[in-house]
Protein backbone atom coordinates (compact mmCIF):
# COMPACT_ATOMS: atom_id res chain seq x y z
CA UNK A 1 0.00 0.00 0.00
CA UNK A 2 1.43 3.44 -0.93
CA UNK A 3 2.40 5.80 1.84
CA UNK A 4 -0.27 8.38 2.62
CA UNK A 5 0.30 12.11 2.32
CA UNK A 6 -2.03 12.88 5.21
CA UNK A 7 -3.09 11.15 8.42
CA UNK A 8 -4.79 7.81 8.01
CA UNK A 9 -8.14 8.70 9.51
CA UNK A 10 -9.17 5.05 9.45
CA UNK A 11 -6.65 4.36 12.23
CA UNK A 12 -7.06 7.65 14.13
CA UNK A 13 -9.57 6.79 16.84
CA UNK A 14 -12.43 8.91 18.08
CA UNK A 15 -11.10 8.33 21.59
CA UNK A 16 -7.76 9.87 20.64
CA UNK A 17 -9.57 12.85 19.12
CA UNK A 18 -11.55 13.31 22.34
CA UNK A 19 -8.39 13.10 24.45
CA UNK A 20 -6.79 15.80 22.30
CA UNK A 21 -9.81 18.09 22.60
CA UNK A 22 -9.71 17.74 26.38
CA UNK A 23 -6.13 19.00 26.61
CA UNK A 24 -5.55 21.12 23.49
CA UNK A 25 -5.58 24.92 23.68
CA UNK A 26 -8.37 25.64 21.20
CA UNK A 27 -8.82 28.94 19.42
CA UNK A 28 -11.61 31.06 21.01
CA UNK A 29 -14.18 30.23 18.32
CA UNK A 30 -13.79 26.49 19.05
CA UNK A 31 -13.53 26.45 22.85
CA UNK A 32 -17.18 25.40 22.98
CA UNK A 33 -16.08 21.97 21.70
CA UNK A 34 -14.97 21.20 25.26
CA UNK A 35 -18.50 21.69 26.63
CA UNK A 36 -20.23 18.43 27.66
CA UNK A 37 -17.43 16.63 25.83
CA UNK A 38 -17.85 13.25 27.50
CA UNK A 39 -21.62 13.09 27.01
CA UNK A 40 -21.50 14.29 23.43
CA UNK A 41 -18.82 11.81 22.44
CA UNK A 42 -20.82 9.02 24.05
CA UNK A 43 -23.61 9.96 21.62
CA UNK A 44 -21.17 9.74 18.72
CA UNK A 45 -19.92 6.36 19.86
CA UNK A 46 -23.49 5.11 20.22
CA UNK A 47 -23.95 5.94 16.54
CA UNK A 48 -21.09 3.59 15.64
CA UNK A 49 -18.49 6.31 15.12
CA UNK A 50 -15.14 4.93 16.26
CA UNK A 51 -12.62 6.69 13.99
CA UNK A 52 -12.03 10.17 12.63
CA UNK A 53 -12.91 8.83 9.18
CA UNK A 54 -16.32 7.76 10.51
CA UNK A 55 -16.83 11.21 12.02
CA UNK A 56 -15.89 13.23 8.94
CA UNK A 57 -17.96 10.97 6.69
CA UNK A 58 -20.99 11.33 8.98
CA UNK A 59 -20.67 15.13 8.93
CA UNK A 60 -19.49 15.55 5.36
CA UNK A 61 -22.18 17.97 4.17
CA UNK A 62 -24.56 20.49 5.70
CA UNK A 63 -27.41 18.12 4.92
CA UNK A 64 -25.70 15.27 6.76
CA UNK A 65 -24.96 17.52 9.73
CA UNK A 66 -28.62 18.60 9.91
CA UNK A 67 -29.84 15.02 9.72
CA UNK A 68 -27.31 13.87 12.33
CA UNK A 69 -28.43 16.69 14.64
CA UNK A 70 -32.10 15.70 14.28
CA UNK A 71 -31.34 12.06 14.98
CA UNK A 72 -29.04 12.60 17.97
CA UNK A 73 -30.12 15.87 19.53
CA UNK A 74 -26.60 17.29 19.22
CA UNK A 75 -26.60 20.99 18.16
CA UNK A 76 -25.91 21.78 14.51
CA UNK A 77 -23.42 24.49 15.53
CA UNK A 78 -21.51 22.00 17.66
CA UNK A 79 -21.35 19.38 14.92
CA UNK A 80 -20.24 22.00 12.38
CA UNK A 81 -17.37 23.10 14.64
CA UNK A 82 -16.46 19.49 15.35
CA UNK A 83 -16.18 18.75 11.65
CA UNK A 84 -14.02 21.85 11.07
CA UNK A 85 -11.68 20.89 13.88
CA UNK A 86 -11.36 17.31 12.66
CA UNK A 87 -10.80 18.42 9.06
CA UNK A 88 -8.04 20.80 10.18
CA UNK A 89 -5.92 17.74 11.00
CA UNK A 90 -5.55 17.26 7.23
CA UNK A 91 -3.44 20.17 5.91
CA UNK A 92 -4.11 21.04 2.28
CA UNK A 93 -1.37 20.54 -0.32
CA UNK A 94 0.93 23.54 -0.83
CA UNK A 95 1.92 24.97 -4.21
CA UNK A 96 5.62 24.30 -4.75
CA UNK A 97 6.32 27.92 -5.66
CA UNK A 98 5.31 28.95 -2.12
CA UNK A 99 8.56 27.59 -0.64
CA UNK A 100 11.20 30.31 -0.23
CA UNK A 101 14.52 29.89 -1.97
CA UNK A 102 13.41 27.45 -4.68
CA UNK A 103 14.51 28.49 -8.21
CA UNK A 104 11.79 28.98 -10.79
CA UNK A 105 13.32 26.79 -13.50
CA UNK A 106 12.98 23.41 -11.71
CA UNK A 107 9.43 24.31 -10.72
CA UNK A 108 8.51 25.03 -14.33
CA UNK A 109 9.99 21.71 -15.43
CA UNK A 110 8.16 19.81 -12.71
CA UNK A 111 4.94 21.57 -13.69
CA UNK A 112 5.39 20.24 -17.22
CA UNK A 113 5.14 16.76 -15.68
CA UNK A 114 1.98 17.67 -13.82
CA UNK A 115 3.76 18.18 -10.48
CA UNK A 116 2.68 21.53 -9.07
CA UNK A 117 2.00 20.94 -5.38
CA UNK A 118 3.33 19.03 -2.41
CA UNK A 119 0.91 16.14 -2.65
CA UNK A 120 1.67 15.53 -6.31
CA UNK A 121 5.40 15.56 -5.55
CA UNK A 122 5.02 13.35 -2.47
CA UNK A 123 3.06 10.75 -4.40
CA UNK A 124 5.69 10.51 -7.13
CA UNK A 125 9.06 11.13 -5.47
CA UNK A 126 9.28 9.34 -2.12
CA UNK A 127 12.17 7.06 -3.06
CA UNK A 128 15.59 7.83 -4.52
CA UNK A 129 14.71 5.71 -7.55
CA UNK A 130 11.53 7.69 -8.18
CA UNK A 131 13.41 10.97 -7.85
CA UNK A 132 16.10 9.83 -10.27
CA UNK A 133 13.41 9.07 -12.84
CA UNK A 134 11.81 12.50 -12.41
CA UNK A 135 15.22 14.17 -12.71
CA UNK A 136 15.76 12.46 -16.05
CA UNK A 137 12.32 13.40 -17.31
CA UNK A 138 12.44 17.01 -16.10
CA UNK A 139 16.18 17.61 -16.62
CA UNK A 140 16.74 18.89 -13.08
CA UNK A 141 19.42 18.02 -10.55
CA UNK A 142 18.90 15.26 -8.03
CA UNK A 143 19.94 17.55 -5.16
CA UNK A 144 17.46 20.26 -6.18
CA UNK A 145 14.64 17.74 -6.35
CA UNK A 146 15.58 16.10 -3.05
CA UNK A 147 15.55 19.48 -1.30
CA UNK A 148 12.08 20.17 -2.63
CA UNK A 149 10.88 16.71 -1.58
CA UNK A 150 12.20 17.34 1.93
CA UNK A 151 10.35 20.65 2.14
CA UNK A 152 7.26 18.87 0.87
CA UNK A 153 7.59 16.18 3.53
CA UNK A 154 7.98 18.70 6.35
CA UNK A 155 4.91 20.63 5.20
CA UNK A 156 2.77 17.54 5.82
CA UNK A 157 2.99 18.31 9.55
CA UNK A 158 0.11 20.20 11.15
CA UNK A 159 0.94 23.91 11.38
CA UNK A 160 4.12 23.71 9.28
CA UNK A 161 3.72 26.10 6.36
CA UNK A 162 6.23 26.64 3.55
CA UNK A 163 8.19 29.36 5.38
CA UNK A 164 8.52 27.33 8.58
CA UNK A 165 9.44 24.23 6.55
CA UNK A 166 12.28 26.20 4.94
CA UNK A 167 13.46 27.47 8.32
CA UNK A 168 13.77 24.04 9.91
CA UNK A 169 15.16 22.48 6.73
CA UNK A 170 17.98 25.01 6.72
CA UNK A 171 19.10 23.92 10.20
CA UNK A 172 19.18 20.24 9.20
CA UNK A 173 15.66 18.99 9.97
CA UNK A 174 14.87 17.51 6.60
CA UNK A 175 12.00 15.08 7.05
CA UNK A 176 9.06 14.16 9.24
CA UNK A 177 11.25 11.42 10.70
CA UNK A 178 13.84 14.01 11.77
CA UNK A 179 11.21 16.47 12.99
CA UNK A 180 9.60 14.06 15.46
CA UNK A 181 13.00 13.41 17.00
CA UNK A 182 12.98 16.94 18.45
CA UNK A 183 11.14 18.32 21.45
CA UNK A 184 8.76 21.26 21.31
CA UNK A 185 11.25 23.34 23.27
CA UNK A 186 14.01 22.58 20.76
CA UNK A 187 11.80 23.63 17.85
CA UNK A 188 10.95 26.92 19.57
CA UNK A 189 14.65 27.56 20.29
CA UNK A 190 15.52 26.90 16.63
CA UNK A 191 12.81 29.31 15.48
CA UNK A 192 13.93 32.08 17.81
CA UNK A 193 17.61 31.66 16.95
CA UNK A 194 16.94 31.67 13.21
CA UNK A 195 14.49 34.56 13.16
CA UNK A 196 15.92 36.66 15.97
CA UNK A 197 12.49 37.15 17.47
CA UNK A 198 10.40 35.57 20.18
CA UNK A 199 8.11 32.79 19.00
CA UNK A 200 4.46 33.76 18.77
CA UNK A 201 3.46 30.16 19.49
CA UNK A 202 3.89 28.04 22.60
CA UNK A 203 5.27 24.63 23.47
CA UNK A 204 1.76 23.17 23.66
CA UNK A 205 1.07 24.11 20.04
CA UNK A 206 4.33 22.58 18.84
CA UNK A 207 3.77 19.48 20.96
CA UNK A 208 0.39 18.98 19.33
CA UNK A 209 1.95 19.32 15.89
CA UNK A 210 4.61 16.75 16.82
CA UNK A 211 1.98 14.35 18.15
CA UNK A 212 0.09 14.46 14.87
CA UNK A 213 3.34 14.18 12.90
CA UNK A 214 4.07 10.91 14.70
CA UNK A 215 0.85 9.55 13.18
CA UNK A 216 2.07 10.23 9.62
CA UNK A 217 3.68 7.63 7.39
CA UNK A 218 7.49 7.86 7.45
CA UNK A 219 7.81 7.87 3.71
CA UNK A 220 10.65 9.92 2.26
CA UNK A 221 14.03 8.30 1.69
CA UNK A 222 16.83 10.82 2.28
Amino acid sequence: MPNQYQLDLNTFSLQKFKDILQTKDLIPSRVSLKEDLQQRFEVLEARGIVTMKDLIDALKTKQKISQFARETGLPVDYLTLLKREASSYLPSPVRLDKFPGVPAAPLERLASLGIKNTRQLFDRAQTAEQRAQICREANISFDDLTELVCLCDLSRAYGVGPVFARLIYDVGIRSIKALIGHSAEEIIQIYEEQTGKKADFGANEIQFSLELARELDIAVEI
